[in-house]
């Protein structure tokens, strides 16, 4: 049974709504990034569950666009210091390509959803803030402040400023967030009466004014959606956390029962090993820039295999996420276990062999399909949207080439005899490199199997050792003594190519 099929029956067996809602949120204060995306989906996978077993669920996704900017990260220019403070709705794009900060970093993610084919209600913070979804809610924790503060106190173990309320009012003049204190509020108009450090003296409406205080927000953004169901990082599960302190607000003040919790452990990011170092492990951060954003991983891989890095796991282990081989092994395993990627030609071809196939091709569209061609594959040419999967799927492997194969992975087919290291080449070798040459003849057409053959009968006849008939290959055509799978490499080149190359490395 997996994980989240166990989930959702224990959901039902526990609550006894008709109707659930899954919630999930993040804050758009960079690039969302792989290790965000957990939360997501996971929660889908619930969701999905839940349906499947005739449960009427719903997904919601919360971007807290409303919160502040914490701080001047190491990726924007200095003069952002001056918007530090202030809500990321309310910021300009760094890159001038978006209405706003938190959009710049939002919308991306949000296409990435629709790629992962993830159907979520999208709800903005500063919207529903700006509607008035969270009047009530204002004004019954302003009502409650003195309660509020006890079960902070309580559940967290710290003590609270004694001028602290649960609304942070927006400040009309320097346009913070941080740095307004409460002097008063009337609950009849709706409104909060506030001094800024800036020095101004202002009134914030409960709609759209501010904001309130990261845990009492949150449980009131339970009962104003009708959450149900919520997963989150562990850091937030810790006794005397933000769950257990809204769990208690949720129930003592709002009356409202506290969703269901699924904590989760973090994506751990393998970075690559520098010369002289070992390969580091480390928590995604956007602010820190130890991230993959996900709209960038999945310009490298398949949405298939980005959900499945997370979905294989529970959300009680930690996941290492290494882009590099460790997730080509993972691709062979879903190729394995759930089926090939993409559809028609492109979903029969192994990810790992289209690898060899587009480094062969060289960035030639046209080249590319007369190598699937020639390892067996039939491309209907006039079919476009079988085309559109192979370039689909040339793109991926293309950039993950690009930006995260080991050198072991890479190759570049050598367009002349590499006779220098031709030469390191033993007259045995040579000679069995003599002998492929001479088995080609017109008309021949070899699979990656009879290849496969084929060099250990050479190796049985010459007397030479198969795997230095091998490296002889590899050399002869890679400049290098490995390489990909030799009979599926063969199979993918020109036989005239192969009997002329063969052939001119056994001279030298």
């Amino acid at each position: 049974m997996h994980w989240s099929l166990a989930i959702a029956k224990d959901i039902v067996e526990r609550r006894k709504e008709k109707k659930h809602v899954v919630a999930t949120g993040i804050t758009p204060s960079g690039d969302i990034h792989v290790g965000n995306l957990r939360e997501i989906v996971i929660g889908d996978a619930v969701h999905s569950a839940l349906v499947d077993m005739g449960v009427e669920a719903k997904l919601l996704y919360v971007a807290d666009t409303f919160d502040p900017l914490r701080r001047r990260y190491s990726f924007l220019p200095e003069e952002y210091e001056t918007h530090v403070g202030k809500p990321l709705s309310e910021i300009p794009d760094p890159e001038g390509c978006h209405s706003s900060y938190a959009d710049h970093f939002l919308l991306p993610f949000l296409d990435s959803l629709a790629d992962l084919g993830i159907k979520i209600e999208i709800f903005k913070a500063d919207e529903m803030y700006k509607s008035g979804m969270y009047v009530d809610v204002i004004r019954e924790a302003i009502s409650s402040t003195k309660e509020l503060t006890q079960i902070i106190e309580d559940v967290s173990g710290r003590k609270l400023p004694a001028q602290w309320a649960p609304f942070n009012p927006l400040c009309d003049a320097c346009g913070r967030i941080t740095s307004a204190i409460v002097k008063g509020y009337d609950l009849d108009k709706q409104e909060m009466y506030y001094e800024c450090e800036c020095g101004n003296r202002g009134i914030a409406s409960f709609k759209g004014g501010g904001k309130l205080a990261w845990r009492v927000d949150w449980a009131a953004r339970w009962k104003i959606l009708c959450v149900t169901i919520e997963p989150f990082g562990k850091d937030h599960a810790a006794p005397g956390g933000s769950y257990d302190t809204g769990k208690r607000i949720s129930s003592e003040i709002y009356n409202y029962e506290a969703p269901y919790p699924i904590p989760f452990e973090h994506i751990l990011l393998k970075t690559k090993e520098e010369e002289g170092t070992k390969a580091k492990i480390t928590a995604m951060s956007s602010s820190r820039g130890t991230n993959i954003p996900v709209h960038e991983m999945l310009e490298a891989v398949p949405p298939e295999i980005l959900k499945h890095v997370i979905l294989r796991v529970r959300p009680d282990k930690h996941i290492e996420f290494d882009p590099s081989l460790p997730l080509l092994h993972l691709i062979d395993e879903y190729e394995r276990e759930v089926g090939g990627i993409g559809r028609g030609v492109a979903g029969k071809i192994p990810f790992r062999h289209f690898i060899t196939l587009v480094q062969i091709a060289r960035g030639d569209f046209s080249e590319l399909i007369e190598v699937i061609k020639r390892s067996g594959y039939g491309v209907r040419e006039e079919d476009e949207e079988e085309i559109n999967e192979i370039r689909k799927k040339a793109r991926h492997v293309e950039n993950w080439l690009l930006k995260y194969a080991p050198p072991s992975v890479k190759f570049e087919l050598q367009s002349a005899v590499p006779t220098e290291e031709i030469k390191s080449l033993s007259d045995a070798q040579k000679r069995a490199l003599k002998q492929l040459a001479e088995e080609i003849k017109e008309g021949i057409s070899f699979n990656g199997a009879d290849w496969h053959n084929k060099i250990y009968e050479v190796a049985s006849a010459t007397n030479v050792e198969a795997k230095e008939i091998f490296k002889a290959i590899y050399i002869a055509l890679l400049k290098k003594p490995s390489g990909p799978r030799a009979g599926w490499l063969l199979a993918s080149l020109d036989t005239e190519f192969l009997k002329e190359r063969f052939g001119a490395a056994a001279r030298i």
